[in-house]
């Protein structure tokens, strides 16, 4: 009977918290994170140093990058944010960079809007975990 249960749970799918992140899943679950538009959920998915660079500034360590997120929030109600055309430029045990088209859609005080742009994340191994490090949103180029 025990080879039996070996095998049974081998099929059987692994919970969320046995679910073994890489630098990937690290990505998506970041991008889950910020549509919550909950701080207490996206905080665990960043180093205490990252760096976030804005069209409008760069925010330095968690508590900048917090109070950044906390504006766009407060200005974009109901805000989605998607990454799409992920392409990974370089990987290792403990680094991961890759860069992203991104596209938002929400209120702007009441009125439908959505724009994107292009974008870089660098993803670094902190005690076992990937966490986000660095992250550059812009515009797309000027034609």
């Amino acid at each position: 009977m025990k080879p039996f249960l070996a095998l049974l749970s081998l099929l059987l799918p692994l919970s969320a918290a046995d679910t073994i992140m890489n630098h990937e899943s690290t990505l998506t679950t970041y991008i889950e994170k910020l549509n919550t538009h909950s701080r207490e959920q996206i905080a665990p998915c960043i180093t205490e140093d990252a760096v976030f660079i804005f069209t409008e500034d760069t925010f330095v360590g968690k508590a900048s990058a917090k109070a950044s997120f906390e504006k766009t929030f407060k200005l974009i109600e109901n805000e989605v944010f998607s990454l799409h055309d992920i392409a990974w430029t370089a990987v290792t045990d403990d680094v991961a960079t890759c860069h992203y088209e991104f596209r938002w859609k929400g209120l702007i005080s009441g009125q439908e809007s959505s724009g994107g742009g292009r974008g870089t994340t660098i993803l670094r191994k902190v005690d076992g975990r990937w966490l986000i490090t660095h992250e550059h949103l812009g515009p797309y180029p000027r034609k």
